[in-house]
Order: structure tokens, then sequence, then C-alpha cells
């Protein structure tokens, strides 16, 4: 898996080295810099360089370059992002066209079910955790935040809480609008990316679970 991730990576910056800045930068509210050879673009809030003369995506606060993973998902916004703003109307990965609900059942197995199993009986972690990402408090669910992936890419994550008769379940929200923005396998990315990071957030109950280098810098 590590290895499609890198031949996807260095496509995914071929295609970027031959677009024209200006459009990247309008299209997805990015700064780029023709001396340095660097685009400049939030990610979670954060600022993440992409050095397209030397092939490297990095946090910019920190240095640390990013894993392949979550390199593409960065080079892929930047890439694919059409002039279009969020609508603010949510929808559920069933509803994202191209492929969404072929999807569904492995999204739910893998990445609902696992924000289930870590925040059902903690949703004051889940709050944490969220906050940690710069999740602001969205009013849905027991417990739920909105993210700023990227400027036009916001993701929801929704929390209910177990009681003595139901578990605990979980779901992810997207912008109506995420099938403009890349393709399904990306989007999915982005989902899983967030989770990610909040199952494994020092705050999330359990948080000895282990870094996954496929998304976490070297």
């Amino acid at each position: 898996m590590g290895s499609n991730y890198q031949i996807a990576f260095d496509k995914a910056l071929a295609d970027l080295q031959i677009m024209d800045p200006i459009k990247v930068c309008t299209d997805a509210v990015a700064e780029y810099s023709a001396t340095l050879g660097q685009y400049t673009v939030p990610f979670f809030d954060r600022p993440f360089i992409v050095d397209i003369k030397k092939g490297e995506v990095f946090d910019r606060s920190t240095g640390r370059r990013c894993a392949p993973g979550t390199g593409v998902l960065i080079l892929h916004y930047l890439t694919y992002a059409p002039n279009i703003e969020p609508s603010g109307q949510w929808i559920t990965l069933k509803e994202v066209p191209n492929g969404g609900m072929i999807f569904y059942p492995a999204f739910k197995k893998e990445l609902l079910d696992a924000l289930v199993n870590t925040f059902q009986n903690d949703i004051a972690a889940f709050d944490r955790a969220a906050a940690s990402l710069n999740g602001k408090k969205l009013n849905m669910g027991d417990s739920a935040a909105v993210f700023a992936a990227f400027p036009k890419i916001p993701l929801a994550v929704l929390i209910w809480q177990a009681d003595e008769e139901f578990g605990g379940s979980a779901n992810f929200l997207f912008d109506s609008t995420i099938g403009y923005l890349a393709p399904v396998e990306t989007i999915i990315g982005f989902a899983y990316y967030l989770g990610h990071k909040l199952v494994c957030s020092p705050f999330a109950p359990e948080s000895d679970r282990s870094n996954d280098p496929f998304w976490d810098a070297e």
C-alpha cells in the first residue's frame, strides 16, 4: 500500500508542476512563491508547504516531511479544487457521487466503528480530541465537530454515546460540493486521515494506539 501511495504522490506532484500557479492559488485558496517554487496551503488550520522543485510536502511549523499518504491528500486538493465555494449542505458518504455508496460498507467497518469503539463511552474525550485538531463545535448528535480539512473542504464528525439499551454510533459528513473537489478515493482519504488523528489522539481513551506511517510524518 505504501508503494502505491508513493506512485500516486509522484503522479500528483508531476500534475501540479505543470499547472498554472495563479489558477491553483485562486481555486484552492493557497499561496505560491515563484522564487522558492513552493505552495502554502492550510491543512486542518496548519500551514503546509508543497515544494514542487524538491518534490516534498512538509509541515511548515515543524519542518517534518509528510508521509506519502498525507502528501497525496494535499497534492490532490491543490490539483483538483475547482473555483467553487462550499454549499453549507451536508451529505454522507453514501450520497457522494461516483462510488460513495460502494465504499460505504468498508468505510463503516474501518472508520465509523473505530470512532464508536473509541468515543461512545467518553464524549468529553471526543471533544478534547476534536479541539486539538481545531474542530469547532457543531450542534448535532450527542457531540459533533466541524473541521477545516482545507479551505474548501469542511468535514464533520458526529458521535452518539452508548446507553443501557443501545450502543453508540458515529457518522461522517461532507459538504455537498465534495464530489467536484477530488476523486472519491481521495475524498475517503480525507475522512480516514481525520478519523485516524481522532482515534490516535493523546486525548482519546486507549491513547497508546500506535501512529500509522501511512499518514504520519516521518
